[in-house]
């Protein structure tokens, strides 16, 4: 039986399933409205499998993983991956050149520069991934929740759901349609720089994402270009249709310089906080 815990409840003509599971190191937590209970538990294990099967592929800390196992791969050696890593590193690739380089998966690399990524090769054909550098360590953390949250948005479109509520750690939020009881989903933003501000936005069709360095004892996210973790307590939500895009885009504007965070905006359709 997999670890899906729910409760559900009938509320007039509507039914309304709330789920929860740990999975990617955090809580998720799943809420459907107007479906049946046998019928939400089934979408609900469907989520879990797909974002447990992901942490397996992506999850560079699992020494089991597909992500570790080409980490580990010899220098120049093409490593065949499945769809999924190489889509996710193939977007990362991608990604990091829309945001001048402040998204990076590859900045935990032995003797890391700016240029590392460009030592990662794919080839389509093959479906093989080569690290062309000795030390070269790809990092998923910072996509692979919002990679997930995509993948699950398609699990609840093609079920049929059109009202739903998808929360991975409070960082990487999915509203579809309308909470039971009024128009789009209530969510809060948290604000770290400011003294536990808190601002509660209307979502609708939309994904939310933070990043930030929640406290400076958990500083996490790193500059590319210096290589030292990015000071001070404060934190960047965004809004955009695509959750695996929110992650990028609230790392990159997270790391880059003020006066670059426009150059990285031009690239990208979304709503930003506390910039």
């Amino acid at each position: 039986m997999l670890p899906v815990q729910h409760i559900y409840k009938q509320v007039g003509t509507a039914g309304i399933l709330y789920a929860w599971f740990v999975c990617m190191h955090t809580r998720i937590d799943v809420v459907l409205s107007n479906t049946k209970e046998e019928e939400g538990k089934q979408i609900t294990e469907a989520i879990y499998k797909r974002l447990f099967d992901l942490e397996k592929t992506g999850n560079c800390y699992d020494s089991l993983s597909e992500l570790s196992t080409l980490n580990n791969s010899k220098c120049g050696m093409p490593t065949i991956v499945g769809n999924d890593l190489y889509s996710m590193i193939e977007m990362c690739v991608w990604y990091n050149q829309k945001t001048k380089g402040y998204f990076d998966i590859s900045i935990d690399s032995d003797d890391y520069s700016v240029d590392t990524i460009k030592s990662v090769h794919l080839s389509e054909k093959d479906s093989t991934v080569t690290l062309h550098r000795e030390g070269v360590k790809l990092n998923l953390s910072g996509f692979i929740k919002g990679y997930g949250l995509d993948e699950v948005k398609k699990i609840l479109q093609e079920k049929g759901i059109d009202n739903a509520l998808i929360n991975i750690g409070n960082s990487s939020v999915l509203a579809m349609g309308d909470h039971p009881f009024g128009e789009g989903w209530k969510v809060g933003i948290d604000f770290p720089a400011t003294s536990g501000e808190k601002k509660e936005i209307i979502l609708k069709n939309k994904c939310l994402t933070t990043s930030g360095n929640h406290t400076l004892q958990r500083k996490h996210i790193r500059s590319p270009y210096t290589g030292e973790f990015i000071e001070g307590v404060k934190g960047v939500s965004v809004i955009t249709d695509s959750a695996a895009e929110g992650e990028v885009l609230s790392t990159a504007l997270f790391a880059a310089q003020t006066e670059e965070r426009g150059e990285i905006l031009r690239h990208f359709e979304a709503i930003i906080y506390n910039l």
